[in-house]
């Protein structure tokens, strides 16, 4: 199968990482992969087939090109990767994407959870703040089980061919959905503060978050986690910032203890 592997790059303060992810998938044995990298700075990285140099006035419209990348060679590859550049695409990650496209109903979509780690064990960002698993949102499907988790953020989307044409259908691919609220969300907030009650989490995303979590939001397709192959369905930020909010960014995780026990109420 021929992928169109498109990553995003912002200086060089992570280059290393996104080394390895290149050299990671150029090893795949099953596909033909090839890799564009939209970067704001030149790259001299083997394995990688593309460089595109991008001046914005605001980076972090950056990620955004790499959608409309993929919708430029949409016609010209059978699977289609976006991530940035310090997630590890492993090839069981699109063996398996495949094999749940197959087994899914078309209104549903295969995702991957975000992982970290340290010494003491394994972190998951994305496990934060309200963020949760639904544990009424269970389903079969093709002898293994699926959950729904609510954090739609991965940094990294994988999808084929026939899903990118749906979604092109039902949003404009290479823009971000415009998530300004309504008057009545706006009216139904201010009373919930009002009279006492807590808001939750803001719906919305931010904009490099909104490149891959729009797909999941307005595509037409419910996101997915494969828990029977849960091992499988998780990616690494390599990085392992998150832990403990190292180089500006926030402690955002739950550790191991808490996903076991959620995963072990899901398959029960």
């Amino acid at each position: 199968m021929k992928v169109l592997s498109v990553l995003v790059n912002f200086g060089e303060e992570q280059l290393s990482y996104l080394k390895v992810v290149v050299e990671e998938l150029k090893s795949f044995k099953k596909y033909e992969v090839y890799i564009v990298v939209q970067s704001n700075i030149p790259l001299d990285i083997v394995g990688i087939d593309e460089v595109n140099v991008v001046e914005l006035e605001d980076y972090q419209l950056l990620p955004l090109t790499c959608r409309s990348v993929i919708w430029d060679y949409r016609n010209d590859f059978d699977l289609f990767l976006y991530g940035e550049n310090d997630h590890l695409f492993k090839e069981h990650h699109l063996d398996n994407h495949i094999k749940y496209s197959n087994i899914l109903p078309k209104n549903r979509i295969a995702g991957l959870i975000q992982y970290e780690f340290n010494d003491l064990g394994r972190y998951y960002p994305a496990y934060h703040l309200d963020f949760d698993w639904d544990f009424n949102s269970v389903e079969e499907h093709g002898g293994k089980l699926f959950a729904h988790f609510s954090n739609l953020h991965q940094a990294t989307f994988i999808i084929t061919k026939d899903q990118l044409e749906k979604l092109g259908q039902a949003i404009d691919f290479t823009t971000l959905v415009n998530e300004e609220p309504s008057l009545v969300s706006k009216v139904v907030i201010k009373f919930k503060k009002l009279i006492g009650i807590p808001v939750t989490r803001a719906s919305s995303y931010s904009v490099k978050c909104k490149v891959n979590t729009d797909l999941y939001r307005y595509g037409g397709m419910k996101k997915l986690i494969c828990i029977t192959d849960f091992e499988e369905n998780l990616i690494h930020h390599l990085p392992n910032l998150y832990i403990d909010g190292d180089k500006g960014r926030l402690k955002l995780r739950s550790d191991e203890m808490r996903m076991t026990d959620a995963l072990n109420h899901l398959l029960n």
